[in-house]
């Protein structure tokens, strides 16, 4: 029985942020630069005038209201076959974990080939198995920064600017259909991530001894202000003794690497716990980055290496029974691995040395979800496939602009989003028969498509009912449609585009009138 279900996404949690990405999109480069221009200018007191700032805030509120008016396009759910779409997803990070020391098929080797100790995380592979064990994935970028990346963009060759930019990031997409971002990071925490969070803690010292840890948020609006603020508090309080509890146990001990490890897990459990109370309805990514075992790679040889992998299995475990019981998704991974030139001895992972070995290259990861399927998963795959495979699992609609990955099969349906340029008719059909027909001016969400299967989709638009546009899909993975109408038929001449045509013009012509101004004056008071 087919179930449809309508939701509007309303666009009262976006912020300034956003604003930046509706420009990136609607405007020209030279109009970007004239904005940033002037948003620099502004920035610097002693450059500030009166006409500068009202003409500032003009551009702002016109910004605003073109952007609200232009992006409200709302979704129409039609679930073909009974989905579970989770609350949201927490990802595990742990920093510099290579598959071979914990995978049960593989066995690690020094580089003079000795083979080296496993970590005994039976409990922890005993968990997995509830889950899908991805058994052969490769980091492409064998280094802190590079694999949070690629994580997150779903492109081998990211990097912080590709991070940067709009629309390139699960977080981007995610914020999109009204998620929130939360992240834990002891490592891994670069400007460009940060950035994408509505709050995050870290480490700015990367410190197992004296870790700072600020709180930074972002993506500010009225919908997401108290819940952040919330969050925020939580933070504070969870960092505030820290150091006291690492304090208790010797540098370099193994106890005092323990308790910065289990740190951020913890945590999380408590922002989870706290979501799943007080903001239920909320959903969100919460990113988790376990720092100290990369860093006992380096300084505490292979046997401190494997004593910080099994310190965290337990917390590991709670993290994810705190994730079934609150209806999220969970993914554990890591962003490279390690590599040791002998027994007993120190690590690495970047270099040319370190980076051409399995064991700096091979992560682990695990999917968990009510519609993921359970078992090992055999095949090759890359790290720049996690992105669009989580995005499947949330059933996110959503393209990451500088994607190269491929979605793992961890689940047996598919999802396809049609998004329809006017009013009109859509229908889809498989083996001739209608599974659903509507006339609509809304973009449609159709979830449970069977994989690996024929669909025919067919759209009349009302401005020409004898055209009809058809196209032929198979169902390998998601995938978007766009319906364009052919050049032929009518344009969209409504009052609203033309108000919108308008107040686009206006809007180029007040920040170029803007910023002449304003670097005029500055260059008279020079």
């Amino acid at each position: 029985m087919e179930l449809e279900r309508k939701f509007k996404r309303t666009n009262q949690n976006r912020n300034i942020i956003m604003l930046q990405v509706f420009l990136l999109e609607k405007m020209t480069d030279n109009g970007l630069i004239f904005w940033k221009g002037c948003r620099d200018l502004y920035s610097v007191p002693e450059k500030r005038h009166k006409m500068g700032h009202v003409l500032l805030k003009m551009v702002f509120f016109l910004l605003l209201f073109i952007f609200l008016i232009s992006t409200g396009c709302a979704v129409t759910v039609v679930e073909l076959d009974q989905v579970s779409t989770p609350q949201g997803a927490v990802i595990l990070i742990v920093d510099g974990l290579s598959s071979y020391y914990f995978y049960p098929e593989h066995t690690p080797h020094a580089i003079d080939g000795t083979v080296l100790d496993k970590a005994e995380t039976y409990d922890m592979l005993e968990m997995f198995a509830k889950g899908s064990r991805v058994l052969d994935v490769t980091a492409p970028q064998t280094f802190t920064e590079g694999g949070h990346s690629v994580m997150v963009t779903g492109y081998a060759n990211a990097d912080r600017d590709i991070v940067s930019a709009s629309g390139t990031t699960i977080y981007d997409v995610a914020h999109e259909y009204g998620y929130m971002n939360f992240a834990i990071m002891q490592r891994g925490n670069s400007a460009s991530i940060r950035s994408k969070q509505n709050v995050i803690i870290y480490d700015a010292r990367n410190s197992v001894n004296e870790p700072e840890l600020p709180v930074e948020t972002y993506m500010l609006s009225d919908t997401s202000r108290d819940i952040s603020f919330d969050v925020v508090e939580l933070f504070q309080q969870r960092s505030a003794g820290l150091q006291s509890l690492l304090d208790e146990h010797p540098r370099a001990s193994q106890e005092r690497y323990d308790v910065y490890n289990v740190w951020p897990i913890e945590t999380a459990i408590e922002l989870i716990d706290f979501m799943g109370q007080e903001h239920p309805d909320q959903q969100y990514i919460l990113t988790i980055n376990v720092g100290g075992i990369d860093t006992s790679g380096h300084y505490r040889k292979d046997s401190g290496y494997i004593a910080s992998i099994e310190g965290i299995e337990d917390a590991t475990i709670d993290l994810y029974e705190q994730c079934l019981a609150h209806d999220m998704a969970f993914v554990f991974t890591s962003d490279h691995g390690m590599g040791f030139p002998t027994l007993d001895s120190r690590g690495g992972h970047q270099s040319e040395r370190y980076s051409r070995m399995p064991e700096s290259q091979k992560i682990p990861l695990v999917f968990m979800a009510e519609d993921v399927n359970i078992g090992v998963l055999d095949g090759q795959f890359g790290q720049e496939d996690i992105a669009l495979t989580l995005l499947e699992i949330l059933n996110i609609p959503g393209r990451l602009r500088a994607a190269d990955g491929n979605v793992i099969p961890v689940q047996d349906y598919v999802n396809l989003k049609v998004s329809v340029a006017e009013y009109g008719n859509v229908i889809l059909l498989k083996d001739d028969k209608v599974l659903f027909q509507n006339d609509t001016e809304e973009n449609i969400l159709f979830l449970g498509l069977d994989k690996d299967s024929y669909y025919n989709l067919k759209f009349n638009p009302a401005s020409d009912p004898t055209v009809t546009i058809e196209e032929s899909i198979y169902s390998s993975s998601s995938s978007i449609i766009d319906v364009c109408v052919t050049k032929g038929s009518q344009e969209d001449d409504t009052p609203f585009s033309k108000a919108r045509h308008i107040l686009g013009g206006a809007l180029i012509g007040l920040v170029n009138l803007t910023g002449f101004l304003m670097i005029r004056k500055v260059i008279i008071e020079e």
